[in-house]
């Protein structure tokens, strides 16, 4: 009996045209081979599974076979020759393909380096393919860029890796370096249904869908599930007897668990994933599964239709937009965050269970959005505060100042009725002269002109020394003049404006302004830090509290 070859390695891509998902990368290196503009070393890097190193076995038989040929399906090679045979048979003499993880001394590139001077036993290319070309020392990787600086004409080094992060600049420069995506759950779910047909199996759409999304991007994964699943249930595959195999929970039970979290009802959540975990359901899974269902909730919110990763019935997408109406879309928004960080703590943990647990009753007790009543009651008195969470949480505040002497001044009857004041004929000014206001709100003390005198009475405005520049710019000629006129404008008379240097330096408007507007960030802020339902929105979702924003307005 022969023995058997599992799906991954029988359904390899063998050409450039079985690759999937991989399109700019394949048509760059196909054009390369055409035109003969082969660089001397690449790299390609992305997540594990996706055709990287496929790519490069392709990519070497295409270089190095003599009966390569373009047709309507692209560059393909001959995979009759010697050269071919021997290098989908991983014996080839002239393709050697290293394991970076194992061989990653500096010893080995010592090898590879000696190796590279010979020429090829046969053809023109001799290629080398090192796999997790990472976990190189630093000693190894010095090694290589020798090589690499002067290679000899007749070597093509091709590097894979999951973490380009890792491989030293000096590496990096030297080589084209290719991005592979992952593949998408409907480019997975097409193939393993070509996989399914060329084997004769039967299976519902449904259950390759949950496969695809199982894979999370990798064609390799899928096919080693598809493998499992058809080892479970024989030539039918079904969805229910997909989600056993790979042990995904139902769907009615994850909108259960959903339900129990929207609705604030965190027992009956946790009996339905107590119920899952007896029956044996990965944790990881499960928590995944909520996942999904709750960024279709969010779409669902926003009026979006049902996204295609779900595979969800028509009543099953009914149920999901009744969830999604339980919560405001903040609190999905940020339920979501929650559960999507938290699957890397129930992955990791001891106690994946108790993880779960405790991450089911937060999102399900939690409020996670606070209303401007939760801390209106320990605001400054000063004003109303509107406080609101973003993810970080963020709060912003918003207050509104009672009128100012200056405006009620600014709108007060003729100076025969009502008393003059400095905040007022700054007011006075701003409305056509805006950047003389700024200028004055800087001034230290103001001693008003005595209307009673029978010669035109004197107008001090002071200033401190440090903002001696101002009072320099309020004596030019066109500021001097519009002081006049304005002064006697408000006043109802003429009046001399003299702008002078205080000595004994009071506040400025503008200073007190400041120390106002601290104060009212400061209550704010000590409401905010003090309010228990604040409090327990960051002992839920971590992170720090956002800076608070105070803003004018014209609330209530």
């Amino acid at each position: 009996m022969s023995a058997y070859v599992v799906l991954a390695r029988k359904w390899r891509p063998a050409q450039f045209k079985d690759i999937v998902g991989q399109g700019p990368v394949v048509r760059t290196l196909m054009n390369a081979i055409q035109a003969q503009r082969i660089h001397q070393a690449y790299l390609f890097t992305g997540s594990r599974g996706i055709g990287k190193t496929s790519i490069a076995r392709i990519f070497a038989k295409a270089v190095r076979c003599p009966n390569v040929s373009v047709g309507e399906a692209g560059l393909q090679s001959c995979d009759n020759c010697p050269s071919c045979r021997e290098i989908a048979a991983g014996n080839s003499v002239d393709v050697i393909e290293i394991d970076g993880a194992s061989n990653n001394g500096v010893d080995a590139i010592r090898e590879i380096r000696e190796n590279a001077k010979y020429l090829p036993s046969s053809g023109t290319r001799k290629i080398y393919i090192i796999d997790e070309v990472h976990m190189l020392t630093t000693a190894a990787f010095n090694a290589l860029l020798k090589t690499l600086e002067e290679p000899p004409s007749h070597v093509i080094f091709i590097f894979a890796t999951t973490e380009p992060h890792k491989i030293p600049a000096t590496i990096l420069s030297r080589c084209q370096r290719f991005d592979f995506k992952r593949v998408t759950a409907s480019q997975i779910q097409g193939r393993i249904t070509e996989v399914c047909t060329a084997e004769g199996l039967k299976a519902e759409p449904a259950a390759l869908a949950l496969i695809a999304r199982a894979a999370e991007g990798s064609m390799r994964d899928a096919l080693s599930i598809l493998d499992q699943v058809i080892a479970f249930s024989g030539q039918k595959i079904s969805l229910e007897g997909t989600r056993e195999s790979i042990g995904v929970i139902g769907s009615q039970a994850t909108l259960g668990i959903l339900k129990g979290i929207l609705g604030r009802a965190p027992l009956d959540a946790l009996s339905l994933a107590n119920a899952a975990y007896e029956q044996g359901h990965d944790l990881k899974v499960l928590t995944r599964s909520l996942i999904e269902f709750l960024y279709g909730a969010i779409l669902a919110k926003v009026g979006a239709q049902p996204p295609a990763v779900l595979e969800t019935s028509a009543d099953e997408w009914k149920e999901i937009q009744a969830l999604a109406e339980l919560r405001p879309l903040e609190e999905l928004e940020i339920i979501f965050q929650v559960l999507h960080h938290g699957i890397d703590s129930v992955s990791r943990s001891s106690q994946p269970k108790i993880v779960l647990d405790i991450l089911l009753i937060k999102c399900a007790t939690a409020d996670v959005l606070i209303s401007a009543d939760a801390v209106q009651q320990t605001a400054a008195p000063t004003g109303s505060s509107g406080l609101k969470t973003a993810t970080t949480p963020s709060v912003s505040t918003a207050t509104k100042p009672a009128k100012t002497q200056a405006e009620q001044a600014s709108t007060a009857p003729p100076a025969a009725a009502t008393p003059r004041t400095w905040e007022g004929f700054v007011e006075s000014i701003r409305k056509n002269k805006p950047m003389l206001a700024t200028a004055l709100e800087y001034s230290v003390a103001a001693e008003l002109p005595d209307l009673t005198q029978v010669q035109a009475p004197v107008f001090k405005i002071h200033f401190s020394a440090d903002d001696s520049y101002k009072r320099d710019q309020l004596q030019a000629r066109a500021y001097r003049d519009d002081l006049d006129h304005l002064a006697k404008d408000y006043f109802g008379r003429p009046i001399v404006v003299q702008v002078v240097i205080s000595e004994n330096a009071g506040e400025s408007m503008a200073a007190k302004r400041d120390r106002e507007r601290k104060i009212k960030e400061n209550h704010a802020r000590e409401a905010v830090f003090s309010n228990p339902i604040i409090r327990e929105a960051q002992a839920l979702f971590g992170g720090e509290l956002g800076p608070i924003e105070i803003t004018e307005g014209n609330a209530p």
